[in-house]
Order: structure tokens, then C-alpha cells, then sequence
């Protein structure tokens, strides 16, 4: 009998051996259940530490349904969630390791993340896998669907956190459900992320798809985002780096906010950075840049981006480009070297451009812009009221302003190719939208009249106080010839619509 326990227990010390020297570790074999009951945590963090400590390998999650709460990522780990495989998150906080840090404005804070990575080199995390953030479990409940959903005091973070980290990808995954942003890159560089889905509750509280805060050498393509809030957005954090060298592209967005967005956290600079060949759906805005801590925006390419603003909400936007102050003693920043290359949108909305007296815009170029208006939005009595910091609140002029086209204190605004169709006789079905809400309002609701497709009449062009640049568009229009095409003051903006 010695003799079978002796062979059993120097077998057992070679399959140790064995998973340790492995290049593969299948966390089944430390321990994992995947009956989406018990908490497998303990099992997939003892793989991933199995690995690290040799230097690295592959961690598997193969098909099962795996209950956990946090999990540190090390470098050199590839964490493969494998088809059929979903990670779902505690719904308890408790679960959820205390990390401390800071906000993007400066104050020291405690952060908990469902997976990360932090201080690492060469992480990849791949497969065709899930992980559900199980957010629901930190919402205040509610049946109503038509408004926005409270957050309990106390909630998880992002989803996914990758932080002063290096070579990282991230491919193919699905997350879902995430009790606030999604995937979060902080002040790290070489980061890849590739063919990821992500899907979030439209009225989720804070439910950013992909958020980039100070980092460089980021790429972001063929990714299928639906979110409550910004799809992609970079930022720059009070404490932190400058954003620089970030592409973005072939991706398929929906947002209740932003679909593509810088800001509005802009503490550090923002340059070279690139979209293109995006399609948004059913978003507020389709692309945005808000200054309002005093940073540098330079060196903006957007390029083939086509979409519509077809979403629950007020006061919609094409394209938005504002500086503004977040506080009374803050900064006045900069937006310059700002090219725009073919946007087509269906909107009830108007692009806004403005920038506070004391900021600067400069240097906009706007190529092939055709707005195609399903129904005229009256801006007049929301826009006088709201306090939504995503509109120009200093400059009630602009903000309420009736033009297709809104833009002040711009210096070389130059906008070529500019197209409007105005609406017809009747407004789509798929317009008629019942309820719409105020951004960042959990109570405002709104009905409108579907039965006049304008509800004003908008000229094609308003500005003041440009200085410099032109208009040139063949047979633009205002939405009735009672009224002006462009209605300009106090600038010197050339404007040319004469046919060729």
C-alpha cells in the first residue's frame, strides 16, 4: 500500500511540475468550477500568478460560466476567454479589490476594477468570450424605462483597467453590462485593441465604451460599441500625460452621448490623433471636442464618418467643437488644426462651434458636411434653459442660435462643400420619438409635435466673430426663402455659393 501512495504522490509532484513549466494553464486545473455559482477568483488569479512566476503563458478560460471578483492581469500573460466562456462579475462590492489613485481632477480616491492590469508589460487579452460586468447590480433599481438609471452610492469602476501599463492588445472579446466605464486605458502606451464588442444599457449611468486617458500609441478598429454614454473618448487627467498618436477606425458606434469624443477632461494636451471610416447610429452627437481645463487640442483628423443623431434625446449635434471653463478660475484652452473629411448625417440637430471670449479656435477646416434633415428641431426652449455643461453655456446667442451651422469666435473657419436637405412633407415614423431627455438630467422629458416637420425654420449658417476663412458651397439654402442662408455679424468670414 506505501508503495501506491509513494507512485500517487511522485506523480502528483511531476503534474505540478508539469503546470508550472506549461506554457498553458486552463484554469479548470486550479480549481475553477465554471457553474456560475461559486466565486472562481481564487482559481483564475492562481493561474495567472502560476505564469508570471515562470515568466509567462497562456491562461484559459475554457466554456463555463465563472463567478469572480477582481482579477489582476501580469505581463507576460495572454488570457484567452474562450468561446462559450463568460466571466461575470461579483455583485458584491466587497469582492472587488481597493485600489488607491486619483480622479481625473486631481483628488485622491479608492478604485475597484473587475479585471486589470497595472505596471505591466506584454498582456494580451483575447477569445471570443464575455465578460458581464453583471452592472445591474449596482444600479438603484427602477421599471421605467425612459429614464436614466441612478447609480448606488458605491460601485465597481471600469470594467477593464489598463494602467501605466505597456504592449498591451486586447482582441476579439465581448464585455457587457459594466457598472461604469467599460475598458479604461490609463497613462500607458502600445495598446492595440481590435474586433471587441461592447454593449451597455442606453440609460446606464456612466457607461463608457472605450475611454483613453493619457496615453500614446493607441489603435482602435473594427469595434462594435453600444453604449449609454461616450463610445470612444479620449481624455487627459489633471495628474497625468498628454494624449498623442491615437487612431481610430472601421468602427460601428451607438451612443446616447458622444459616439467619438475628446474631453471633456483636458487638463493635459491632446495631438495627432485620428478617426475614420466610422458609422454612428442612433447617437446624440457623432463626433465632439470639449476643452474646459485649459489643454491644447492640435492636429485633429476625422475622416468618413456617416451617421445620424436619431437618439431619445434633446438638442442633438452632428458635430460639436467648444472651449469653455469647468470653473470660474479655470484655464481657456485651444483648438487648432482641426480637419473634417466627409461627415454625412440624418439630424434634427445643429453643428455647434464655439469657443468662450478668451479661447481660441483656429485653423477649422470642414470638407464635404451634408446634413439631411428628417425634422427641424425648434433649439429656442431648451437651449435657454439647460445646464447641461455639454452646450456653450457663457453664450446664449449661440447656444439657441437658428442655423443649420452654428459657429463663434473661430479664427479661419473654412467650410467647402457644405449640403443640406431639408425636410419634406412628413416626418419618419422612426423619428416620431415619444419621450426626449435633457443630458445629465434624470427628470427633464420632453414631447414634441410630430405633425409639422419644422418646427422653425433655420438658416443654412450662423456666426459671429470670425475672424478670416470662407463658406463655399454650390446652391445652399436656408430651410425657407423667407429667411437669410447665412445670417453673419461682427465678422470677416467670406462666403461663396455661386454655382461653378
Amino acid at each position: 500500500m506505501k508503495y501506491i501512495i509513494t507512485i500517487f504522490l511522485c506523480l502528483a509532484g511531476v503534474g505540478a511540475v508539469l503546470a508550472q513549466t506549461s506554457s498553458h494553464y486552463n484554469v479548470k486545473d486550479f480549481g475553477a468550477t465554471g457553474d456560475g455559482q461559486q466565486s472562481d477568483r481564487r482559481a483564475i488569479q492562481a493561474a495567472i500568478d502560476t505564469a508570471f512566476a515562470v515568466g509567462g503563458g497562456r491562461v484559459i478560460i475554457p466554456p463555463g460560466r465563472y463567478l469572480s471578483g477582481s482579477i489582476v492581469l501580469k505581463s507576460n500573460i495572454t488570457f484567452e476567454l474562450q468561446a462559450g466562456a463568460t466571466l461575470i462579475g461579483s455583485g458584491q462590492l466587497e469582492d472587488y479589490q481597493q485600489n488607491p489613485g486619483f480622479d481625473p481632477h486631481g483628488s485622491t480616491v479608492t478604485r475597484r476594477y473587475l479585471l486589470s492590469a497595472i505596471g505591466a508589460k506584454n498582456v494580451t487579452l483575447c477569445g471570443k468570450g464575455t465578460v458581464d460586468g453583471n452592472g445591474q447590480a449596482f444600479w438603484e433599481p427602477t421599471t421605467d424605462t425612459l429614464r436614466f438609471i441612478r447609480a448606488k452610492l458605491e460601485r465597481p469602476d471600469a470594467l477593464l483597467e489598463i494602467a501605466d501599463s505597456e504592449n498591451v492588445t486586447i482582441r476579439d472579446i465581448t464585455m457587457v453590462h459594466s457598472a461604469k466605464w467599460t475598458c479604461h486605458l490609463l497613462h500607458s502606451s502600445n495598446i492595440m485593441i481590435e474586433g471587441v464588442n461592447i454593449f451597455s444599457n442606453l440609460m446606464a449611468p456612466n457607461s463608457d465604451g472605450i475611454d483613453i486617458s493619457g496615453c500614446q500609441q493607441v489603435r482602435i478598429s473594427n469595434c462594435n460599441i453600444s453604449t449609454g454614454d461616450d463610445a470612444i473618448v479620449i481624455k487627459t487627467w489633471k495628474n497625468g500625460q498628454v494624449s498623442e498618436d491615437i487612431t481610430v477606425i472601421n468602427c460601428n458606434l451607438m451612443s446616447l452621448c458622444a459616439a467619438l469624443k475628446l474631453g471633456t477632461e483636458s487638463y493635459q494636451d491632446f495631438r495627432r490623433i485620428t478617426f475614420s471610416n466610422c458609422t454612428v447610429r442612433n447617437s446624440s452627437r457623432l463626433f465632439a471636442i470639449y476643452v474646459r481645463d485649459g489643454a491644447t487640442v492640435e492636429n485633429i483628423s476625422i475622416s468618413n464618418l456617416i451617421g445620424d443623431t436619431n437618439a431619445p434625446l434633446v438638442l442633438n449635434r452632428p458635430l460639436q467643437l467648444m472651449i469653455t471653463r469647468r470653473k470660474a478660475d479655470s484655464p481657456l484652452g485651444t483648438i487648432r488644426n482641426v480637419f473634417v473629411d466627409q461627415l454625412l448625417c440624418k439630424t434634427e440637430g445643429r453643428i455647434l462651434m464655439t469657443a468662450d471670449p478668451g479661447g481660441t479656435i483656429e485653423n477649422v477646416y470642414l470638407s464635404k458636411i451634408h446634413l439631411d434633415y428628417p425634422f427641424i428641431e425648434d433649439p429656442t426652449p431648451v437651449a435657454s434653459q439647460t445646464q447641461s455643461n455639454q452646450y456653450p453655456q457663457n453664450l446664449p446667442e449661440a447656444r439657441a442660435a437658428k442655423a443649420a451651422m452654428v459657429a463663434y469666435n473661430i479664427k479661419n473657419l473654412n467650410v467647402q462643400q457644405f449640403s443640406i436637405n431639408w425636410p419634406g412633407s412628413a416626418i419618419p415614423k422612426k423619428w416620431q420619438l415619444p419621450l426626449r431627455l435633457e443630458n445629465g438630467s434624470f427628470s427633464a422629458r420632453h414631447r414634441y409635435d410630430y405633425q409639422v416637420p419644422k418646427q422653425t425654420e433655420l438658416s443654412a449658417f450662423w456666426g459671429r466673430k470670425l475672424t478670416d476663412g470662407e463658406i463655399s458651397a454650390k446652391r445652399l439654402s436656408a430651410s425657407s426663402d423667407k429667411i437669410a442662408t447665412f445670417d453673419i455679424d461682427q465678422s470677416t468670414i467670406k462666403t461663396n455659393t455661386i454655382d461653378e
